[in-house]
């Protein structure tokens, strides 16, 4: 079947995994080629996402955990969480201050065209108070945002290789106004493609309308994206360089990657693979930066094109990822330049705003008119992730005005535990992207009987986010603000599309 679901946990709460597997034909030798997810009940969480490289082999291109324990252990208060693959709501980014208002039905629908009337006063308006999660401000949904969740399976399609995941956040829960109903799907397709598709709407709730007010009953906030980090060399996919070194590190087992052998009855050589997208390319359908504030990071309001702003010329070309979208990805520009001199030392953790256009609608619709379903049903062609070393391309398309670029810099490999591990029997060797680093495989590991377990090895960098999104804190921005504000009569929606094929 395409999709098989196993239950892992029943008590405290049901835990599902479901790995959904599609034959494609999108490789370079046009050879018939197979896509996977795998899709942790738990925060929706997208834990592996396998595509075939130029060789035709398989690689794992997200970064995860072993063990579906320890997405739960990382979004414990005190451990560092870094959001896997899982999904953010009720709003993604930051949420200044961690309050909001927000304008009455009555206001709502009394309004007109005129800047006098929309202006709602005080007295229309309600103080919504969130739960902090990152200095002042409520980050990512808070402390108990959706990642941290137990989402309910509710449809599994066999057809269509996908399967599709509920949440419902009860009125004021962490201080969110309003019964909101959040859907997810994830669904695979001949094409290459992994789907996101969201929905999110507003219900009376079972408490009843004499526990809520008129305007929390008819208007919340909404920003729903997934957070995964990918690297499209493989996260289980030593080098030809590594490879090489493999023999000798066997003997000297403090040069880098780290390795050692257990004392098991198996001498499993463990090989440490630290992953990196400094080798990555990038191609982005703009240059419009969203401005935020040096000592408080939430948006100033400001859009910047990076292209034409003089303040940010010595960043241009750091920033600037725009380009002919016909040459082969391996001709953008490479992200590690920018890695390394970024200010700050993390890298990119920058937002860009899109504006909708593709080869139909060419036309950029103004941020002002960007409502709560953003440009759904259209989704332009926006990104291209491009590893030269394993020949994978990511192709991201979306619905969403925003795209957050945000390479790991927090990451940091001594707070991560059990992450993706693989025993390698010597010599068949999926995970290996070339000849030249096979043929090193059985020498090191002792002929046909010997295994290497390949540790994959998350620190900065190690991954990058493409996260499609509504503008960040757009409720405090009179412009920006009816992207993320949900009306009861209204229905959120999204779509994001990531192609993988390979060149």
């Amino acid at each position: 079947m395409p999709v098989k679901t196993t239950t892992l946990a029943t008590e405290p709460a049901l835990v599902q995994q479901h790995k959904l597997t599609l034959a494609t034909n999108t490789g370079t030798d046009n050879k018939e080629q197979a896509l996977s997810a795998t899709i942790l009940t738990y925060g929706a969480t997208l834990t592996h996402l396998t595509s075939p490289d130029r060789w035709n082999q398989p690689q794992d291109v997200v970064l995860g955990f072993d063990h579906w324990q320890d997405y739960i252990a990382q979004a414990q208060p005190g451990a560092l969480n870094p959001y896997f693959g899982s999904i953010i709501g009720p709003t993604a980014s930051r949420i200044a201050n961690a309050t909001f208002q927000l304008e009455s039905t009555h206001a709502r629908n009394s309004s007109t065209t005129t800047t006098t009337a929309t202006a709602a006063s005080p007295s229309q308006e309600a103080t919504h108070v969130l739960q902090v999660s990152n200095g002042l401000d409520c980050h990512h949904g808070g402390p108990k945002g959706f990642d941290k969740q137990h989402w309910t399976t509710v449809d599994i399609n066999q057809e269509e290789t996908s399967v599709t995941l509920e949440w419902v956040s009860p009125h004021g829960d962490y201080g969110y106004p309003g019964r909101l109903v959040s859907r997810v799907q994830y669904k695979l397709t001949s094409q290459g493609e992994l789907a996101i598709e969201f929905s999110a709407q507003l219900q009376e709730g079972k408490e009843g309308a004499q526990d809520m007010t008129s305007m929390d009953l008819h208007s919340t906030i909404v920003s729903l994206t997934n957070h995964a980090y990918w690297n499209l060399d493989g996260v289980l996919n030593p080098s030809e360089d590594q490879a090489g070194q493999l023999q000798s590190l066997l003997v000297e087992t403090q040069s880098t990657p780290e390795v050692t052998t257990n004392n098991d009855d198996d001498k499993v050589a463990v090989v440490k693979n630290p992953c990196t997208v400094k080798g990555h390319t990038l191609w982005l359908s703009t240059s419009t930066l969203v401005e935020l504030g040096n000592k408080h990071p939430v948006p100033t309001g400001v859009l910047l094109d990076v292209t034409q702003t003089p303040e940010l010329h010595i960043q241009k070309e750091l920033l600037d990822f725009t380009g002919a979208e016909t040459h082969p990805a391996s001709k953008n520009k490479a992200l590690g330049h920018g890695l390394d001199l970024i200010p700050g030392g993390c890298g990119y953790d920058h937002v860009f705003a899109l504006d909708g256009t593709d080869a139909t609608h060419t036309t950029p619709t103004p941020v002002s008119d960007v409502g709560i379903q953003a440009y759904w049903p259209r989704t332009p062609h926006v990104a291209t992730l491009y590893s030269p070393r394993s020949g994978i391309r990511l192709d991201l398309s979306t619905s969403e005005p925003a795209i957050v670029l945000y390479a790991a810099g927090y990451l940091d490999k001594a707070s991560l535990p059990r992450t993706k591990s693989n025993i390698l029997d010597i010599p068949s060797n999926p995970l290996v992207i070339s000849p030249a680093a096979a043929t090193f495989m059985p020498t090191v590991a002792g002929g046909d009987e010997g295994k290497i377990r390949i540790e994959a090895e998350f620190d900065k960098f190690a991954g990058f986010c493409l996260e499609p999104i509504r503008f960040p804190d757009a409720i405090h921005h009179r412009d920006w603000a009816g992207m993320v504000t949900l009306h009861r009569d209204q229905v959120y929606r999204q779509r994001s599309v990531y192609k993988f094929s390979s060149e």
